[in-house]
């Protein structure tokens, strides 16, 4: 038990022996038997007492709690190589403005779960184990940005296997979760020395969905507003959807696959169904301290002093 107590503790403690005192004074002026006058200073004591302890607000303090979420461990994978900034989704625009719009609508529509996001480019960035900070992920990949590709050893959709398969690995152990992937890139490969399969995953996934960005046409991109120059075609560089490879990815893991450079419409029905498929679980955590206040004990345990000292008065008609 600890005190948080709503004045200070010596104000408090002096108003307590000067009406003390004062309540003896009186009683003991009063003529009555000294074993009356005893038992009214009692009774008055243990009424300043209980109203003296209320006002050092006791309190026990708890670390736990607990908290209602979706069974969902949801893990976006999201590539950022230079090539998820060509100018071909929708039309013109860039293919991360769509991958931020369809992520963002992934965390409406699935809020209330746990969400996990690793990106990648040259290497894989862990940016979010699984949490329920949904604007958090969310500002994650709003600030995504393109890469710096001066030292770029190319580009290979195998990179965030490792960070994948620690993350999918320990969303399996908890007990009564369903473990969802967005695998989001557009399959392009430049560096095909990491290539691996994803069909090992495939255990641990329950649902979702490879999305895929960009078109067969392609699209240039733009590097400190310059376009990016192919030294083997001597003109600006074209990136194109890989849609075999995207394909190849979903396969092995057991999802869906679904083009995205048109908009997020196919994406509605793997949401719905995934909604579904989910329930409400109550959990427990620890965390930071927290008071629970325990005053109303003593109060009321001063309302039937002072319910049983009126009976007394009325009855006597003294103190």
């Amino acid at each position: 038990m600890k005190f948080k107590p709503i004045l200070p503790p010596g104000l408090m403690l002096l108003v307590f022996v000067a009406f003390m005192a004062l309540t003896v004074y009186i009683i003991v002026r009063n003529k009555t038997t000294i074993l009356e006058k005893l038992f009214s200073i009692g009774r008055m004591a243990v009424i300043y007492i209980l109203v003296l302890v209320i006002g050092l607000r006791p309190v026990t303090i708890r670390t736990d709690y607990e908290f209602s979420t979706k069974n969902l461990d949801v893990l976006f994978v999201i590539d950022g190589t230079l090539s998820m900034w060509a100018l071909d989704y929708n039309g013109k625009n860039e293919r991360m403005e769509g991958v931020k719009a369809d992520v963002n609508y992934i965390l409406s529509e699935l809020a209330g779960s746990n969400f996990g996001l690793v990106t990648f480019d040259d290497t894989a960035h862990v940016l979010s184990p699984f949490t329920q900070d949904l604007k958090y992920i969310s500002d994650m990949v709003d600030i995504m940005a393109t890469p710096e590709t001066y030292y770029s050893s190319g580009s290979n959709l195998a990179t965030p296997y490792k960070d994948m398969e620690a993350l999918l690995q320990s969303s399996n152990k908890k007990e009564n979760r369903k473990t969802i992937v967005f695998f989001i890139s557009d399959g392009e490969v430049t560096n095909s020395n990491m290539e691996m399969s994803y069909a090992e995953f495939a255990q641990y996934i329950d649902s979702g969905a490879v999305l895929g960005y960009g078109s067969e046409a392609g699209g240039k991109m733009k590097e400190n507003h310059n376009y990016v120059y192919d030294y083997d075609t001597h003109d600006d560089a074209i990136s194109r959807i890989d849609e075999e490879n995207l394909k190849r990815i979903a396969d092995e893991m057991n999802i869906k696959y679904l083009n995205m450079n048109s908009g997020n419409a196919a994406l509605s029905g793997v949401l719905e169904i995934i909604k579904e498929q989910s329930t409400t679980v109550v959990e427990k955590g620890d965390g930071a301290e927290r008071y629970i206040d325990t005053y109303y004990y003593f109060a009321a345990l001063l309302a039937m002093m002072l319910l049983a000292e009126t009976i007394v008065f009325i009855r006597k008609g003294r103190l």
